[in-house]
């Protein structure tokens, strides 16, 4: 809750500002100045034209957690950009925990730490992981959404979340904390220790904080009957058991005829255990298929280590010293799927490349079962489960440092210096994937004139070559496992250097009160060093390809604001600042704002901002990192006379016209060509390399945003606070690129194939026309909009005849637009919009009834999502057409507090109480995802409680 006695009048003069359960401070007085993160002013009672949100320690007790990230995600307008849960398929980012304002994506939403900057916890973005805030630290934590580039840098467009640490602890305090999930299994466990005390008559104060969080994996099993199920969509309403992979663990031996006319052999059927059809029967994957599901981590294994120091003293009674030490580790551990190759699979980069190869009729490893009838090379497809499951295991270490001084001038003036420091770095083992090279040497194999078998490569033997046999289940030895095992290593360095000063007070008195002002400097550097193995490069594995980077900027930024009283109800607020990049030179912003108060019951405020940000080192430097999309093919369904395809949905593409481009692809004219495809229609729907991949010829994005809200406390009643704002963010020449399925739509659409931009990042395998690589690299794209409407309700009161205090916090957010535009072909703006997408639901609710007496305070809370549509671009009326449940989510919380002075607090929760893990999802949806329960609106974890105890003494 985020509101337990403050009082409507103070709600009402701190605009959004409101703290859960924060009784007021017998010793603050209605002069005291605070800064809130809207404004770099000191200010009375932290009025802000900018709405702001503020939570406390109790927040994170009733939260059940220590992730910064996953409390904040609770409220509406903040969404989750990277999680532990979401980021398991992520090749660089998987164990992250970052946020994300107005659906702008976390490289428009700063995270501050006491409101400097935070070194970013990405190898490939701009990304502060909340996981590495030690929580004993913390004392508050405030969000503020809407532009404040102005105020605070470039990187504000959608908001600002500042994690204020507290400042003035004294005695030892002891946190433990232990959460299990009933269904899944997952066990989180907590402990916490913070020390504080004062020294020199009270003119100093030391801390230490030392914290350890452990979360254990939850996988894929019986646990989560439906994270196995193999269901794809079949457009008549109903499931089908389709989502399975040909690429099976005993080898398949492809086609159905068992002599081809060019005299090469196929089995047509896996050599697994025989399954009782009828072994005529050609291989069909829905029935012969693999589930490469089980065993999959639905949420990874986490465990987090952080130590803090911080200090100040004062040096005289108005010049104070103060240092800061914030250290953590975040070790995070993926398992996925096993992999798997083909003889056709591409060994070295792009155009340059060679297949893995054929089996050769002389090896001895051919069972003898189909020595008998085979003829000529042997062409094949295998998961290599002997191998192991593919895993990424990462360890992440974050070191920051700030010093500096702050002193006051004069009666009504503060100043800051200060120097910080932070430096970042990431070691990936990407552990059990396949060494292509090898296994092409060790499929080569003769006699060794001894009886025995060797390598016939005499390099490869003297490197140890092992012969591999891939002919059936558990084939394969573990020597021979070892040979093509190959382990990849990844490194990324961030760095961070901020040195900076400002100053705030009063400059003179006008007739409505005093003209108040902040102005400062700052320069800062930031660099990143990618190191990877050099075999990752030469791309004769199966590891993802993650390119170096050694790069670099700086940039120098001045910033001033002013608070002017025009009247005694009304006051303008100003803010602008001027940054000078190494990159791309001098960027601005500004901001306009303000707020009435035409009665003591109701403010309204307004701002105007407009705000420019520049490219990340990532955005700006990075060479093509592996990724990978899922596709639909636009060729998908083509027969050779131009018939079988259709023109994705919402495009208005004429099938002719994408049946004649994708006819006059060299690959897939290969394709018809092949006498085993004789009849078949070209097939290609699943997963694509989609790298990644910078531009150094971008230039700034500019952002013009704009809100205007109103707070109201009735004087009908007591503690009543009714909030509303209304938000429009346009960003001009926004950095992004645009999607793999768009661009490929787009190549195949178009009447000028293919001498178009986007068929120039499509690349198709020349000898079977399948789709291989689509490069997504940053651009400044059209526009980006993001629009929409925050209410909330906030009420503390009591009923007749029962006793203690009730508190009421409801909020809602209702997103109006949420969409994108670029220029699509012969300068025509494509725009493609999200909201009401499963990605961007158009509502959301938070709801939480709360009630206290004494020492004892329990709450209940309910979520709500509304259900998402797969696809935007599908009509209503189509058999494809897929919306999911709206969702639901209950969680209860109670503590109590007792012994000297309430020091003691005892607290237990359930978070989603029903166990409500969201809609299934069929894997070939936009939505879906081959790991199941892994869409947007999904939580594998499920029905977790919790249970803490905190004491100071």
């Amino acid at each position: 809750m985020l509101m337990g006695g403050v009082s409507a009048a103070a709600m009402l003069l701190g605009g959004a500002a409101v703290a859960q359960d924060a009784p007021a401070d017998p010793q603050a007085s209605s002069e005291d100045t605070i800064v809130v993160t809207g404004s770099r002013i000191r200010r009375s009672n932290a009025t802000t034209a900018i709405p702001t949100q503020i939570f406390t320690t109790d927040d994170i007790d009733e939260s059940g957690t220590v992730d910064v990230g996953e409390i904040l995600v609770d409220i509406p307008g903040v969404d989750s950009s990277l999680s532990p849960e979401s980021t398991d398929l992520s090749i660089q980012n998987s164990g992250l925990s970052t946020i994300n304002l107005r659906g702008l994506g976390s490289e428009r939403t700063l995270v501050l730490i006491d409101g400097r900057r935070a070194v970013s916890n990405s190898g490939n973005g701009e990304r502060v992981s909340l996981q590495t805030i030690p929580a004993g630290f913390v004392d508050s934590i405030e969000v503020t959404t809407g532009g404040a580039s102005a105020i605070y840098g470039s990187d504000a467009i959608a908001g600002v979340a500042n994690i204020i640490l507290e400042r003035n602890m004294e005695g030892v305090e002891v946190d433990a904390r232990y959460g299990w999930a009933d269904a899944s299994g997952e066990r989180e466990t907590t402990l916490e220790l913070t020390m504080g005390r004062n020294f020199d008559n009270d003119r100093g104060n030391i801390m230490v904080a030392l914290s350890y969080d452990h979360e254990t994996a939850v996988y894929a099993d019986e646990t989560r009957p439906d994270s196995l199920r193999t269901d794809d969509w079949s457009g008549n309403g109903e499931y089908n058991d389709y989502s399975l992979t040909s690429y099976i663990p005993g080898g398949r031996f492809e086609s159905d005829d068992a002599w081809n006319v060019d005299g090469v052999w196929y089995n047509d059927k896996s050599l697994a255990p025989d399954d009782g059809r009828n072994p005529s029967v050609g291989f069909e994957t829905a029935l012969d298929g693999w589930n490469y599901r089980p065993g999959r981590t639905l949420s990874p294994e986490v465990t987090a280590y952080t130590a803090a120091a911080r200090g100040r003293y004062e040096l005289t009674p108005r010049i104070e010293v103060f240092a800061d030490l914030l250290w953590s580790r975040v070790d995070s551990l993926y398992e996925g799927s096993y992999e798997s190759a083909i003889y056709s699979t591409d060994i070295g980069p792009i155009g340059n490349t060679f297949d893995i190869g054929q089996i050769s009729s002389s090896n001895p490893f051919i069972p003898a079962a189909v020595e008998e009838t085979r003829s000529g090379s042997v062409s094949w497809y295998r998961r290599f489960v002997e191998v192991g499951q593919e895993t990424r295991d990462n360890e992440r270490e974050t070191m920051r440092l700030a010093t500096g001084l702050t002193g006051e001038l004069g009666e009504t003036w503060q100043w800051n210096a200060f120097a910080t420091y932070g430096r970042f770095e990431q070691n990936q083992i990407q552990g059990n994937n396949l060494n292509y090279l090898n296994i092409h040497y060790a499929l080569d194999v003769e006699s060794d004139g001894a009886g025995g078998y060797q390598c016939a490569d005499a390099g490869a033997r003297a490197d140890g070559c092992i012969p591999l046999n891939i002919f059936g289940e558990g084939s394969i030895t573990p020597e021979m496992a070892d040979y093509i095992r190959i382990d990849g290593h990844v490194q990324q360095i961030r760095e961070q250097t901020v040195i900076g000063g400002s100053m705030d007070g009063e400059l003179f008195d006008a007739p409505a009160g005093a003209v108040s002002a902040a102005f400062g400097l700052e320069w800062r550097e930031e660099t990143q060093d990618t190191n990877v193995d050099a075999i990752i490069l030469e791309e004769t594995t199966s590891l993802s390809v993650i390119p170096e980077i050694e790069a670099s900027f700086d940039v120098v930024e001045a910033f001033a604001e002013v608070e002017i009283p025009l009247l005694e109800t009304v006051t303008a607020q100003l803010a602008a600042r001027v940054a000078d990049y190494s990159t791309i030179g001098t960027i601005s912003s500004y901001n306009v704002g303000g707020y009435w108060e035409p009665t003591d019951t109701l403010r309204f405020r307004t701002q105007y901002s407009r705000s420019q940000r520049a490219p990340t080192i990532t955005e700006f430097y990075s060479a093509p990192r592996q990724d990978a999309d899922d596709l639909r093919d636009p060729c998908d369904g083509l027969r050779p006379d131009g018939s079988g395809v259709t023109a994705p949905p919402g495009t208005g593409f004429d099938p002719a016209v994408i049946a004649a481009n994708c006819l006059s692809n060299p690959g897939i004219q290969a394709f018809f060509a092949d006498p085993n495809n004789v009849g078949q229609p070209f097939e290609f729907d699943g997963s694509v390399n989609a790298p990644n991949a910078g531009n150094n010829t971008l230039t700034e994005e500019t952002a013009d945003t704009f809100t205007i809200g109103a707070v109201w406390a009735p004087s009908f009643a007591e503690d009543l606070v009714f909030i509303v704002d209304y938000y429009n963010i346009k960003v001009e020449d926004a950095i992004g690129s645009v999607s793999t399925q768009t661009t490929v739509d787009l190549c195949y659409g178009s009447p000028n194939f293919p001498d178009n931009r986007f068929c120039d990042v499509v690349t198709r395998d020349t000898s079977n026309g399948r789709v291989i690589e689509v490069i997504n690299r940053q651009e400044n794209l059209n526009e980006l909009l993001s629009e929409g409407i925050d209410v909330s309700v906030l009420w503390d009161f009591e009923v007749q005849s029962v006793p203690g205090e009730f508190g009421l916090d409801l909020r809602y957010s209702r997103s109006l637009a949420d969409e994108y535009e670029f220029i699509g072909e012969a300068g025509t703006p494509v725009r493609e919009d999200s909201n009401g997408s499963m990605y961007d639901p158009t509502h959301e609710a938070r709801a939480r009834l709360s009630w206290s007496r004494g020492d004892f305070y329990a709450s209940y809370t309910l979520k709500y999502e509304s259900g998402g549509i797969d696809d935007l671009d599908v009509d209503p009326s189509d058999p494809y057409y897929f919306e999911a449940d709206d969702r639901f989510v209950s969680n209860i919380y109670a503590r109590y507090r007792f012994g000297d002075d309430y020091r003691t607090t005892v607290y237990a929760g359930i978070n989603n109480l029903f166990d409500d893990y969201g809609t299934f999802l069929p894997s070939n949806f936009n939505s879906g995802s081959t790991a199941n329960l892994k869409g947007p609106q999904n939580d594998p974890i499920g029905r977790q409680f919790y249970v803490g105890l905190r004491s100071r003494f």
